[in-house]
């Protein structure tokens, strides 16, 4: 847990979904806030904070979208769940933390 600036407590849970696509390899963070009672902030949906693209032309692999994460500090906190979606896509999902709340990238 951390203090936010206006002295409440907050947490943040991190969900990521990887994808291996042709020319678009990434890794979406999607977060949820939760703040302290009376804070005014609820716990909604998950949102997408922001995208962690591999270069295009590169190819990728869940080790290297793994470094990927661990050089924008999330570490994945579960094992690679492969799903496929409703239109066909090969989808991996995870839950992440952050080595340092205050040096990650949300938008």
């Amino acid at each position: 847990m951390t203090a936010s600036a206006s002295g409440k407590t907050s947490r943040s849970e991190f969900y990521i979904i990887a994808r291996l696509d042709l020319d678009d390899s990434a890794v979406d963070v999607y977060s949820k806030i939760f703040e302290a009672p009376g804070s005014g902030r609820h716990a909604g949906e998950w949102s997408r904070s922001w995208s962690l693209p591999v270069r295009p032309g590169t190819a990728a692999d869940l080790e290297r979208l793994d470094r990927l994460l661990a050089g924008a500090g999330y570490r994945r906190s579960s094992g690679w769940r492969k799903r496929i979606t409703a239109s066909g896509a090969v989808r991996y999902f995870a839950d992440a933390t952050a080595s340092s709340y205050a040096g990650i990238r949300t938008r």
